[in-house]
């Protein structure tokens, strides 16, 4: 089983000729809402594949939170959401004709999210706990401590890159980051770039994802790097949520961290291909398919 703790929010979504300058104002060609968050969408990737997952977080009371909640009802364990008195997270995405994005997050209710919402008894009988940071800082730092002594496998998605201290780097088994993120980190700790290079120097694993460039891994001495799979791309908001939960549901089914990667790998090709946030996420008989294809 997954314990996620993360964010739940509610995406708006605007579809644009050209992605917005400062001060620019645009007509948007089309827009829509779907349910979103790193958080979300990651743990309903990973339950897609097939993984048991049990979702921690906060929602508001207000309309947006039946928007966020929608894609995880009947496929995650929704028991440790919180209802508070607080905006539902939000982001607004703009994307354009060739698949690219920004995208600005109100964090809302999951800054207030606790991490007491999961218990040690959870922990303990878990696989794998898996964190993003959308969530108050403060609080994925205490669970990365807590979840220490229970002898669960972490993996941190350090996604957007904040600044945690070193000996809380040291103690998660796996940090995901992307080429912008892994550049923050090995700032923060003053080394290189690479996969080995944050290894060696933040004492965890290291998954870099690497885009079109597919993605390398320096994790329990193994050092592997995996190429993208090809397609074309229409949209990339959920590849790399849909990447890190696909890769974490492998892993709790006991998949080698190899073959973890082009699981992963694959099912991001797919995500690509299709416009959204949770409805570009791809089932395990679809990713099944896209794998027998790249072989």
């Amino acid at each position: 089983m997954i314990v996620n703790f993360g964010s739940i929010n509610a995406d708006l979504i605007f579809t644009v000729s050209a992605l917005p300058d400062a001060g620019q104002t645009l007509m948007a060609q089309g827009f829509h809402t779907e349910a979103g968050g790193k958080g979300a969408n990651q743990a309903l990737a990973a339950a897609l594949d097939g993984a048991r997952v049990a979702m921690a977080g906060a929602v508001g009371g207000d309309a947006l939170a039946d928007i966020a909640l929608h894609g995880l009802k009947g496929k995650v364990d929704l028991s440790r959401v919180a209802r508070l008195d607080a905006p539902t997270g939000c982001a607004s995405i703009h994307r354009d004709g060739d698949g690219r994005n920004v995208i600005v997050v109100a964090g809302g209710a999951n800054l207030a999210a606790s991490s007491d919402l999961v218990e040690d008894a959870l922990l303990r009988e878990a696989n794998i706990l898996l964190l993003q940071m959308e969530n108050d800082p403060a609080e994925i730092e205490r669970l990365i401590r807590r979840s220490r002594a229970t002898g669960i496998r972490s993996i941190l998605n350090l996604a957007p890159a904040f600044r945690l201290p070193r000996d809380v780097l040291a103690l998660c088994d796996l940090i995901v980051v992307n080429e912008d993120e892994s550049q923050a980190l090995a700032d923060w700790l003053n080394c290189g770039a690479s996969a080995s290079e944050l290894a060696r120097a933040s004492g965890s694993g290291i998954l870099r994802t690497l885009g079109a460039e597919g993605a390398e891994l320096c994790w329990g001495g193994t050092e592997v790097v995996v190429p993208a799979v090809p397609c074309v791309v229409r949209d990339t908001t959920s590849a790399g949520d849909c990447f890190v939960g696909v890769f974490a549901a492998a892993l709790d089914r006991g998949a080698g961290a190899e073959a973890a990667l082009h699981r992963a790998a694959a099912a991001a090709s797919i995500a690509c291909t299709r416009t959204g946030s949770q409805s570009s996420l791809p089932s395990a008989a679809e990713i099944d398919a896209k794998q027998r294809i790249a072989r």
